[in-house]
């Protein structure tokens, strides 16, 4: 109970911390917010940009912190993925949630052993990770849905006589997120005097799609070669819709194996309840000797990597 409280009373100040920084600092963070949401990471990536956005770049508004992971390979990383998950967290809060969510974690392990506390700091330490993968995936399907749409779109812009850099805007400006704000963001830098080829090739850094890469990859050739870029996106968006539909089908095939490791993994948890429930001395040297701590630990721990492999096997690439 009193590491519980610890963990309240630590996680309540940090919060605080926060709190106070954001309040003080409400204006510069919503510029700095502004801007990072349509022109960074991306254009850093190419070098094209500015100098002035490149001394906007910070990994974390704390100097220390940023000073720790400035130029890092993980850092990079990080922000990419955030950028993926339509994040605008910087690389330093979500560094800060993570360690956060680990020492909440250790403290609740050591309730139940001093080996317990690195298991369940790590398990809280992943938790934010695989909320980001969520919110990846839950965005790249939306991305991915819209994609054939706003094909459509900007042949008929073609048609109408726009540039291509007046359809992507006006692509933008009607699609919703998340699709209308990277074309609008691709609009902006090639503005700001970043080419279109790397432009088009941020985009598709940023959403790591298939459909996308066939879309950058169609203008990026016809850019070079010459020919009726409406007919070849006409195409292309023809190919895409016949991809959703094989993947609407893949999906239904894997809905089995999916829902499996769903109620495989739920099952030991389901039986812990009730056996606690209905024998509570039967379940009580789980928690009062050495062995039945590392055993639960060791149930929580496989019970987890087995969900993994099992979701991972109904998953499938194409």
């Amino acid at each position: 109970m009193m590491a519980l409280v610890l963990a309240a009373v630590f996680l309540g100040t940090v919060l605080l911390i926060f709190a106070g920084y954001t309040l003080v600092n409400h204006r510069r963070l919503a510029t700095e917010d502004a801007l990072r949401e349509r022109l960074l990471p991306g254009v850093m990536k190419t070098g094209a940009a500015p100098a002035i956005l490149k001394e906007e770049q910070r990994a974390s508004q704390l100097d220390v912190l940023n000073r720790l992971l400035a130029d890092k390979t993980f850092t990079a990383r990080v922000a990419e993925q955030l950028e993926r998950a339509g994040s605008r967290s910087s690389v330093g809060e979500f560094v800060l949630l993570c360690a956060v969510i680990a020492g909440v974690g250790a403290l609740i392990g050591m309730q139940l052993d001093v080996w317990a506390m690195p298991v369940f700091g790590l398990i809280g330490a992943a938790c934010p990770w695989l909320y980001l993968k969520h919110k990846e995936r839950v965005r790249l399907k939306a991305f991915d849905r819209q994609l054939p749409e706003a094909i459509d779109m900007l042949v008929n812009a073609l048609k109408a006589g726009y540039s291509l850099q007046a359809a992507m805007k006006f692509i933008g400006d009607e699609m919703s997120q998340p699709l209308g704000p990277e074309f609008i963001r691709f609009y902006d830098e090639q503005r700001l005097g970043v080419d279109v080829r790397t432009a088009l090739l941020d985009m598709q850094a940023r959403t790591n799609l298939l459909d996308l890469k066939m879309f950058v990859t169609a203008l990026l050739i016809q850019r070079e070669t010459g020919g009726n870029l409406a007919e070849v996106m006409s195409n292309i968006s023809t190919l895409m819709r016949e991809r959703v539909v094989l993947r609407g089908q893949l999906d239904t095939l894997t809905a089995e194996p999916k829902l499996s490791a769903v109620v495989l993994a739920l099952l030991p948890v389901l039986l812990f309840v009730v056996f606690s429930v209905l024998n509570p001395k039967y379940m009580q040297p789980l928690y009062d000797t050495t062995v039945g701590h590392v055993m639960l630990v060791y149930a929580v721990v496989s019970d987890i990597v087995g969900y993994l492999i099992l979701r991972k096997i109904g998953d499938v690439d194409f």
